[in-house]
């Protein structure tokens, strides 16, 4: 499984290329291959960067809980699939974003189209570097969310 970590800072060159960063690249594991999907994220203005073997276990268990005969399922399907993208690498390591997605993520190629390419275990977080910054927390509110979400966190998993 992939363990992507860190924040790589990188720019969006004039024909809406990133060179995806050698150290996320050595992250990546050889059965993900050199294709990554991405998706627009449901919360931030952000594009998730699946390995390809990752996003088909996402597509298989999203499917498995959804009734095809019920009106919703069907809707949040379509949506589902919607603002899905397959990015292959190039020949120099770089990943090309579709213009309708430097559109929607505010990128601007070549014009200071500084992005953060964010290592999330499994995925990476692709977003403008101006809007990766003003996601950051304070500390009272790192320490709130931690508490909320991790609050009851055991090690349950190990003997």
């Amino acid at each position: 499984m992939s363990r992507f970590k860190g924040d790589h800072y990188c720019k969006v060159d004039s024909k809406g290329r990133i060179l995806f960063p050698a150290k996320l690249k050595k992250q990546t594991p050889p059965e993900a291959g050199e294709v990554f999907v991405g998706k627009l994220s449901t919360f931030e203005k952000s594009l998730v960067l699946y390995p390809e073997n990752v996003w088909n276990r996402l597509v298989d268990r999203t499917l498995r809980k959804l009734n095809p005969y019920n009106a919703k399922h069907d809707l949040f399907r379509r949506d589902f699939f919607r603002d899905v993208v397959e990015l292959e690498f190039d020949s120099s390591g770089r990943i090309l974003l579709p213009r309708r997605f430097l559109d929607i993520l505010k990128l601007m190629p070549g014009q200071g189209g500084d992005v953060v390419l964010a290592g999330q275990g499994d995925r990476v977080e692709l977003m403008s570097k101006a809007q990766y910054l003003a996601t950051e927390l304070n500390s009272d509110e790192r320490k709130s969310l931690g508490q909320e979400v991790m609050g009851d966190f055991t090690w349950d998993d190990e003997d």
